[in-house]
């Protein structure tokens, strides 16, 4: 196994979202979309620990199809951030459905076309995240806070790992760090989570 550290907070990653996931699933409404949004980050983390365990680096056949995945699970999830953020703001379908399937199938494009860089998930992920800070922001309640809590978190997770910031001393490299830190992020949004 390469890149232990990332590919073993990966995989502790994917469960959380996976056990987030299932948990909302019994729920209806928003937590559907919630439901969604953790599927498809716990997928992204599955693959992503994959790739990071065994195909490190590979952007040719198994690693990068595993690559892929990643990203376009990524997608999907920005996908569910922007039906969120219309629920969050009082606005769902309309104008958020379509900057949601709108955004996928511009990103999906991109990625199929060959830009497969993990910056590209952020800066597509940027504008449903500042969006859902915002809306939170506006909303009086415990469960606002926390979510805004939790996706300050992730935002401030991201800059880290962008900078490459990690805890070399603890043997946490940049990618642990930042999926231990979106751990916390996660499970702060799924307790904001109305069920």
């Amino acid at each position: 196994m390469t890149e232990r550290d990332t590919t073993l907070t990966d995989f502790a990653l994917a469960a959380l979202c996976a056990a987030f996931a299932a948990t909302l699933l019994q729920a209806s409404g928003a937590a559907l979309l919630y439901a969604g949004l953790f599927a498809a980050l716990g997928a992204a983390a599955l693959f992503g620990a994959l790739w990071h365990g065994w195909f490190a680096g590979r952007q040719q056949g198994a690693g990068g199809a595993l690559w892929l995945a990643v990203m376009l699970a990524i997608g999907l999830a920005n996908t569910a951030l922007w039906l969120i953020a219309g629920r969050v703001l009082d606005q769902p379908g309309g104008l958020f459905a379509a900057l949601a399937w709108g955004q996928f199938a511009v990103f999906a494009a991109v990625v199929l076309l060959g830009t497969r860089s993990f910056l590209l998930t952020s800066a597509f992920s940027l504008p449903p995240v500042l969006v859902l800070i915002a809306g939170h922001a506006m909303q009086p309640g415990a469960g606002h806070r926390l979510a805004l809590a939790g996706f300050v978190l992730a935002l401030v997770a991201a800059g880290l790992q962008a900078r490459r910031v990690g805890l070399a001393r603890f043997g946490l490299g940049h990618n642990a760090l930042y999926h231990l830190l979106q751990a916390l992020a996660f499970t702060l949004v799924f307790l904001s989570v109305p069920r």
